[in-house]
């Protein structure tokens, strides 16, 4: 058997030593980032979590307070606030027109 023996001249390890160095501080870098983006995403999404709460106990109130107006509306009240009875109702049909026009 023959062995060969390969040396790595100072100026080589010096220089692989150097790119892993610079390898490791970018791995480095980019974990720090990736854990600051993590915990910035969940102090957002708490956030909007809570103002979802708030959004929707509002809407809940909203259609309450709709629900009992509704409740409130009478054929009186619409006479008290200018409503009139129609006798003869316009409708609007659709038609499969695929033109505009404007009939005087």
């Amino acid at each position: 058997m023959i062995f060969k023996t390969k040396t790595l001249s100072y100026d080589t390890r010096a220089r692989t030593f150097w790119i892993l160095a610079l390898i490791l501080g970018t791995c480095l870098i980019v974990y720090v980032w990736a854990i600051r983006a993590t915990i910035s995403n969940t102090i957002a999404r708490a956030s909007l979590e809570s103002s979802t709460a708030n959004l929707s106990a509002k809407v809940g109130e909203m259609e309450f307070n709709f629900i009992s107006l509704a409740n409130n509306v009478s054929l009186q009240l619409a006479y008290d606030r200018g409503f009139q009875n129609v006798n003869s109702p316009i409708y609007i049909s659709r038609s499969a027109s695929h033109s505009l026009s404007m009939n005087r």
